[in-house]
């Protein structure tokens, strides 16, 4: 079995020794130094060069190093009958779940509000706020998106989830679907996290309409695509007072422009893409699980829908 592995500005030196610890006897081959593409079984990527992936004959499936495959599929010459499997890693997901409530407590416990009042050495305690009267809203419930919103709910706040097609039923929260099930769903949310792929139907899906069915004071979290959320309309809205504040971990360009004006913005905190970073040990498990599976005839997981686009 032969195996390329592309991994764009990344160290491959631990990758390459957590995936021969759980593949065993490999030939892994570290692009660009590929003798004969014709030996390569599976293609291990993050931010592959476009156009390559089409000149291995023999390709069983692309491997994906994080949840999502825009990386792959906006190549346009990538090949179409081969599979995609996105990386779903427990301790990436485990990740995005501290990242998501670190900033929900940010913003609930009025944390935002502490960091203001210390430049001005104000002393002034904010009444405290049960949970359970924080409706928080979790936009995607995906793998990740259903972890996301557990943690929550076992920290006992309020979680509805809302997605673009219908799914069976939630047992701890309202589940909403669908552009006629939008205004119902963000109408009464304090927090709105974002976790949805980047696909037709998402882009500029947060834009000003959306963004005002949120009830006045409420903030948002994304750590979807910086393509969902636009970024015009958020900045104005946040000028208005209509919302209070935004965690952005994503965005439309990446890195983020040093002239982008969310860099300055008062109501804005800003990381640099890195809720849910790669661990190679616990992924080089996952991936290579999902190679043994395809080696076994069984479907790997989750598998790429070019259909729904994630």
């Amino acid at each position: 079995m032969a195996i390329l592995l592309s991994l764009k500005d990344t160290d491959l030196v631990p990758w390459v020794e957590a995936l021969n610890n759980e593949l065993g006897s490999v030939d892994l081959c570290l692009y660009p130094k590929v003798e004969d593409n014709s030996i390569i079984d599976y293609a291990i990527v993050w931010k592959h060069p476009y156009g390559d992936l089409k000149n291995y004959p023999n390709l069983k499936a692309i491997l994906s190093c994080g949840a999502g495959v825009d990386h792959i599929v906006d190549d346009p010459d990538y090949p179409r009958s081969v599979p995609i499997v996105r990386l779903y890693d427990e301790k990436l997901s485990q990740d995005m779940c501290l990242y998501t409530l670190h900033w929900v407590l940010h913003f609930h416990s009025d944390y935002y509000q502490y960091n203001n009042l210390q430049t001005q050495k104000n002393w002034n305690q904010k009444p405290f706020k049960l949970p359970e009267k924080c409706h928080i809203g979790v936009m995607g419930l995906g793998v990740i998106g259903k972890d996301i919103a557990d943690t929550l709910i076992s920290f006992d706040f309020k979680v509805s989830g809302w997605g673009a097609t219908k799914k069976p039923d939630m047992e701890l929260l309202t589940y909403y679907y669908g552009e006629t099930q939008i205004h119902d769903f963000l109408s009464s949310i304090d927090i709105l996290i974002n976790v949805l792929p980047l696909t037709t139907t998402t882009s500029n899906l947060l834009s000003e309409n959306t963004l005002r069915l949120l009830p006045k004071g409420s903030f948002i979290i994304n750590i979807g695509r910086g393509g969902i959320v636009n970024e015009a309309d958020l900045i104005m809205l946040l000028d208005e007072g209509h919302l209070m504040g935004a965690a952005l971990d994503v965005f439309a360009t990446e890195p983020l422009p040093e002239n982008n004006p969310l860099w300055s913005h008062p109501k804005v905190y800003i990381t640099p893409h890195i809720a849910g970073q790669n661990n190679p040990q616990s992924a080089a498990m996952a991936i290579a699980k999902n190679i043994r599976r395809l080696e076994n005839g069984e479907e790997p997981f989750p598998l790429y829908n070019p259909e729904k686009g994630y």
